[in-house]
């Protein structure tokens, strides 16, 4: 069965102090189509909108056929303080209705077989040119300038 938004995974339904956590130190990737979604949800232009998310680092993989390892970068909702800034005072989601994918389809206590798929998925389609091209337009998360200040430090 396939969720309302054309994936073919249901989404996860878990509120939980442990799954509500990753919100306040990782919000969760977004994938093709979630930043359209979340900013009609919004009321704002596309433009707009790209003040509350942040290029990320993103994941580490290796291509099954090349051996080849490489980074896919992300897009993340940016974090204030350490929170999502999608997270009111009360530690609800302002936008749960259309979270990003890396939000609405994982929890804290997925197995990696149930994890798994979701998270090759997710790599998949944020390979995709147009998801990196609207990566390429956002301001890099304060812990990916970190990391990359770190990096230059040591060479």
């Amino acid at each position: 069965m396939s969720s309302t938004n054309g994936h073919p995974f249901e989404r996860t339904v878990c509120a939980c102090d442990r799954c509500t956590h990753h919100c306040k130190v990782q919000p969760g990737p977004l994938i093709p189509g979630d930043f359209e979604r979340i900013a009609e949800h919004l009321g704002e232009d596309t433009e707009t909108a790209k003040q509350h998310f942040v290029a990320s680092p993103g994941a580490i993989v290796r291509d099954m056929i090349s051996g080849k390892v490489k980074r896919i970068g992300t897009i993340t909702p940016k974090s204030v303080k350490g929170r999502c800034v999608f997270l009111d005072k009360d530690n609800r989601c302002t936008i749960h209705k259309v979270a990003p994918f890396g939000c609405a389809y994982f929890d804290a206590h997925m197995s990696d077989d149930v994890a798994d798929p979701r998270s090759y998925y997710a790599v998949k389609r944020q390979s995709e040119s147009e998801y990196q091209a609207l990566r390429d337009k956002l301001q890099l998360s304060e812990k990916y300038l970190k990391q990359l200040r770190e990096r230059q430090e040591t060479t």
